[in-house]
């Protein structure tokens, strides 16, 4: 009897085995292409603005409008305080500044600001002038013990700088002013301790310019209240320092 060769036969399976993984791996091949093909198709019909986004793909990034607007604040943090353009506001404004010259108009220019010590039991005196809260403290050894409301002068015409009490008189008039004041002390050249302006005569005093105290108003002299310009007149000795700033 004849044996066929075996190897033939093997040879024959393997082929088939072959064909096989061959057209498996070819079908697995356009159905991964024909993904791609459809993946690709599908990302080209998503909206994108143009010339936006990165070359390798992905979302394209906010437009700068959109960027602007979230990092704007909203509308609870820009509104901390009543807006003043509306009626509320301007009525609120309104009587702030009626207040203030309320204020301003009740100024009691005639009378002293507070109690007034007996300086002759403090020793180590000198004298303080605030420009900018238009005030004069009188110390001693360096502490307050008295407060008084002023009107240094208008744009700043008050020197600045440290000077000492020097001479002193019950009255004066600029005529050329057209005013004068009572009970003057002087610290530097023809500037003064004053009360608040006169007329001609000793103690005409004008209430339109008493009304003024508590705010920049003079010629660069410092006014105070009647009482407490007599005060100053009477009991600030010679030689006492003046601090001005």
């Amino acid at each position: 009897m004849v044996r066929l060769p075996t190897l033939n036969v093997n040879w024959s399976r393997d082929r088939v085995y072959v064909i096989r993984r061959g057209v498996v791996a070819c079908c697995i091949l356009f159905c991964l292409i024909g993904a791609g093909v459809e993946t690709a198709a599908a990302q080209r019909s998503w909206p994108r603005a143009a010339g936006t986004g990165p070359r390798g793909g992905g979302p394209p990034p906010a437009p700068a409008a959109a960027t602007a607007a979230a990092n704007e604040p909203t509308a609870v943090t820009r509104k901390q305080v009543p807006d003043s353009g509306k009626q509320g506001g301007s009525r609120k404004t309104q009587n702030t500044q009626n207040g203030d010259d309320k204020a301003a108009q009740s100024v009691d220019w005639k009378g002293p600001t507070g109690k007034q010590p007996d300086l002759s039991q403090y020793s180590d005196l000198s004298v303080e002038v605030s420009l900018a809260k238009q005030r004069v403290y009188v110390k001693s050894g360096g502490q307050t013990i008295y407060t008084m409301i002023a009107s240094t002068g208008v744009d700043d015409a008050t020197p600045h700088g440290s000077y000492t009490i020097d001479t002193r008189g019950e009255h004066f008039y600029n005529a050329e002013e057209g005013m004068g004041a009572d009970y003057w002390v002087q610290f530097y050249g023809s500037y003064l301790f004053h009360s608040v302006p006169t007329g001609e005569a000793f103690g005409d005093y004008l209430p339109e310019e008493g009304a003024k105290l508590g705010q920049p108003a003079s010629h660069g002299c410092v006014r105070l209240a009647v009482a407490d310009a007599q005060w100053f007149y009477d009991q600030v000795p010679d030689g006492t320092l003046v601090t001005i700033a």
